[in-house]
């Protein structure tokens, strides 16, 4: 595998993904209260659905890997965004504090599987003298997609009602999905040998 095009699809998976993500925390607190109709708790309820996303994926990394390709253990973070952004904006059309728990349990959950896989193939493939610097560049690239996902997402949200930045979100994880998708990385059977 060419450890540039492994990195720089992943690097731009993960660019789309921290933008959609904050284009979606931009308008999530408004959109709960006027759409979904919850309360602050309500609100942290959902919120705190991520989290246990989060430790639920990392607990069944393990399991998960060893039932899948390395590959497609990469790409199921991306599908499963995809899944939670569908699962948000059904929200628009059918208002449900349960659907947007399951949304962001599903954020959780498949986003951290990617950053265990891909972190694993990214320090895999990158020569050990490169490795900082790849890792920065990352880390740099995603971190900059945020503040402008959430500044994007304010000034839509703002002028359009936070409907518009939940579905322009979900375009935003179609993207990242189809970035990863249509690299090799789905496509290898196991982790490749050290660079």
């Amino acid at each position: 595998m060419d450890p540039t095009a492994c990195c720089g699809r992943s690097c731009l998976t993960a660019v789309a993904w921290n933008f959609s993500w904050f284009v979606l925390q931009a308008a999530y607190v408004p959109y709960a209260v006027q759409v979904l109709g919850l309360t602050a708790s309500g609100v942290g309820a959902t919120l705190a659905s991520f989290g246990v996303g989060m430790v639920t994926g990392a607990m069944l990394a393990r399991r998960v890997t060893a039932r899948l390709s390395f590959g497609m253990t990469v790409a199921l973070g991306p599908l499963v965004s995809v899944a939670a952004a569908a699962a948000m904006v059904a929200t628009v059309w059918l208002p449900s504090a349960m659907l947007a728990s399951t949304a962001f349990f599903l954020f959780g959950a498949g986003p951290i599987l990617w950053t265990i896989s891909q972190t694993t193939l990214r320090q895999t493939v990158t020569p050990a003298a490169l490795l900082g610097r790849v890792s920065a560049l990352f880390m740099t690239a995603q971190s900059g997609a945020r503040p402008i996902g959430a500044a994007l997402g304010a000034a839509l949200g703002a002028g359009y009602g936070p409907e518009s930045c939940i579905i322009l979100a979900a375009v935003g994880f179609l993207v990242q999905a189809g970035v990863i998708l249509c690299s090799p990385v789905p496509r290898l059977a196991r982790l490749p040998a050290a660079a």
